[in-house]
């Protein structure tokens, strides 16, 4: 008997063990082959967008031999829009992090592109622990409290409790503090702050706001932006609602609509001596020489404002999809390339896979 008994105790030693690694607590998953999920805009004003992030995240797969911890990875995409679509429905949204967060096989999810979708899949994912890789989302409050919303804190999107989400580009608050640094420097007494109706398109304006605190400027008019469903009247109406307004300087924190250059080009006749100040989602495509450049565009950097390094890559990434592809090609290609090399570090444990990538993060930011 007194022999049985630590045979006893080490065979459920290795029991308990056992259920620790493996059991309902255990973040590893289990089999030969790994899922990454994307979700990505295949309709609308991003679908070209989304088109070409996909060839990056390809080739990305391809050159590490569709292999990464010693799995195989298969690689899903989704559309983050439906058809008829301008840009990216919550519900599908939302549909695309269920599939992949109920799937035992997902070791991460690269999305969104678009700006401030992540708020509505990052809740779902982090619930598994699962790593979530964005190419492009630059909104604030992803992962800090942003400037004017203190209720708007990070935490709301971790239920999970541990933070999962990687990103490769700076966060709107780069940009906010420029605008404000901008404004102050000119003196800027009269603002008015030209908004949309998305969720980054509110936080950006009310950290402008929350930055200027009650210096300069004194007098601030918000106006809302016309958007694609608008009469095309209302671009003329935000004219003269803007001229009557009579401001030193007008920022454009709504989005990059067709509409929104047609607005800034009126603007720019009717109010010939006010500074016009371009918000993230439409300066981020405006001229830049160097990394520097995409660390003060927060969003999808225009093509000029990257390193040496990533124009060549880019180029390459060019040469082997057989098109001409946009930057987002590169951001997806990078997004890809950040979570094999966290796989490969970590293995097919989810938990360790985001620790991994967030001690990899800055090596493949924009700005880096």
């Amino acid at each position: 008997m007194r022999r049985a008994l630590p045979i006893f105790l080490a065979l459920l030693a290795t029991l308990l063990a056992g259920c620790g690694e493996d059991g309902e607590d255990s973040t590893r998953v289990r089999g030969d082959t790994l899922t990454i999920y994307a979700s990505l805009p295949a309709h609308g004003l991003d679908a070209s967008a989304g088109d070409d992030a996909a060839v990056g995240m390809r080739h990305a797969l391809a050159d590490a031999g569709r292999r990464a911890g010693g799995r195989s990875i298969r690689f899903v995409r989704m559309s983050s829009t439906r058809p008829g679509d301008r840009t990216w429905d919550p519900g599908t949204v939302e549909a695309n992090a269920d599939r992949a967060a109920g799937d035992p096989t997902t070791i991460a999810y690269l999305g969104e592109l678009d700006r401030g979708a992540s708020a509505v899949s990052l809740p779902v994912i982090n619930r598994e622990q699962i790593l979530q890789v964005s190419p492009a989302d630059a909104l604030t409050s992803l992962t800090q409290t942003p400037p004017g919303r203190p209720r708007a804190g990070p935490e709301r999107y971790y239920p999970g409790e541990r933070e999962t989400f990687v990103r490769l580009v700076p966060p709107d608050l780069v940009a906010a503090r420029q605008i404000v640094a901008q404004l102050r420097e000119q003196g800027t007494r009269r603002l008015a702050i030209v908004t949309g109706d998305g969720i980054a398109d509110h936080e950006l304006e009310a950290m402008v706001l929350g930055l200027i605190g009650t210096g300069q400027p004194r007098t601030i008019t918000r106006v809302a932006a016309p958007s694609a469903d608008d009469d095309p009247e209302r671009v003329t109406e935000l004219a003269e609602e803007l001229v009557e307004a009579d401001p030193q300087a007008i920022v454009y924190a709504a989005d990059s609509e067709p509409r929104a250059h047609a607005a800034l080009a009126v603007l720019a006749t009717r109010l010939p001596g006010t500074t016009l100040i371009e918000g993230p989602a439409l300066a981020s495509r405006g001229p830049g020489t160097d990394g520097e450049a995409a660390c003060a565009h927060p969003g999808v950097p225009a093509e000029s404002a990257l390193s040496r390094a990533a124009r060549r890559r880019l180029e390459t990434i060019r040469h082997q999809g057989g098109g001409d592809l946009g930057v987002e090609a590169l951001l997806g290609y990078d997004a890809m390339r950040l979570t094999l090399a966290a796989i490969d570090s970590a293995g097919p444990d989810r938990l360790d896979v985001v620790r991994a990538a967030k001690a990899l993060e800055a090596r493949y930011q924009v700005c880096g």
